[in-house]
């Protein structure tokens, strides 16, 4: 069995630049916490690691990679590649008890290209039986997990004024969609291509 999922790669220039983003934010929150809650717990993702996610699909049979890549090339056929400007913060479920940072995207509007990628990828995957996602799709980049004391990090969060930052990054070149595996390690998930689909360079 493979853990796998559908996801946009980014490239080397944009990782480079929420490394940077990263280290920044570590050392304001530290500063913060230094204050209400030293043993607060944050688990940055590491860059290389970091990916636009438009579906997880769980466990899968390797022999199922051929028919996940072929639903997807037919139903991604008339897709075309397309700029996400990245800039802004934000955190799942909210500052009262944050479970997740992440580096935001264009907003998911309905005629956002990113969400009707998402839909595409969805489609996709309903042929192959795969359950639908139970909740609206929004467009991000996690950069860390809160793993403990929640609470106060939300509040040095929103004492720093963190997500009212702009943080811009730059763009995000979307060309391709990649079917990734994920290897549960005890130094954090390995991410490894197991094929990719590109995108319509000419619209």
């Amino acid at each position: 069995m493979v853990r796998a999922f559908i996801a946009v790669e980014l490239d080397s220039n944009l990782r480079t630049a929420i490394s940077s983003l990263q280290a920044q934010v570590k050392d304001e929150l530290t500063k913060e916490l230094r204050k209400s809650a030293p043993d607060a717990r944050l688990q940055w993702v590491k860059p290389e690691s970091i990916h636009l996610t438009l579906k997880f699909l769980g466990d899968i049979r390797e022999e199922q990679i051929s028919d996940i890549q072929g639903a997807l090339t037919m139903s991604l056929r008339t897709e075309s590649c397309f700029l996400l400007q990245i800039a802004g913060m934000g955190v799942f479920p909210d500052l009262r008890a944050p479970r997740v940072l992440w580096v935001g995207l264009e907003p998911t509007t309905p005629s956002s290209p990113t969400l009707r990628l998402a839909k595409a990828v969805e489609t996709a995957m309903t042929t192959l039986e795969f359950p639908p996602e139970s909740k609206p799709f929004t467009a991000h980049l996690t950069i860390a997990r809160i793993k403990e004391r929640g609470r106060e990090i939300g509040r040095a969060m929103s004492d720093i004024g963190l997500l009212a930052k702009g943080h811009p990054l730059g763009t995000l070149s979307v060309r391709a969609v990649s079917l990734m595996k994920s290897d549960l390690q005890p130094s954090g998930a390995r991410y490894t291509r197991l094929c990719e689909i590109t995108l319509d360079p000419l619209g």
